[in-house]
């Protein structure tokens, strides 16, 4: 049986599958950090990283390509 690889859209959640540059600021984000996909580019998403000690207030939103993600839940 072939292995099926969901694709991911808007509302999914994903983890990073190695180091991301922040788009807000220098830095970056690890590897298995995970975000909500808030918009879909195609071959390029923006992931929403939120902070659940301040009720999800954003962190950032990075464009990360899809080949850099990991689908973690899909609710789309």
């Amino acid at each position: 049986m072939p292995l099926v690889k969901h694709a991911i859209h808007e509302n999914d959640v994903v983890a990073f599958t190695e180091t991301i540059p922040k788009a807000q600021s220098s830095g970056t984000w690890p590897a298995g950090a995970e975000g909500t996909v808030v918009s879909d580019f195609g071959d390029h998403k923006m992931v929403e990283i939120s902070d659940d000690d301040y009720y999800g207030a954003t962190l950032d939103m990075p464009i990360v390509p899809v080949e850099k993600l990991k689908l973690i839940t899909k609710y789309s």
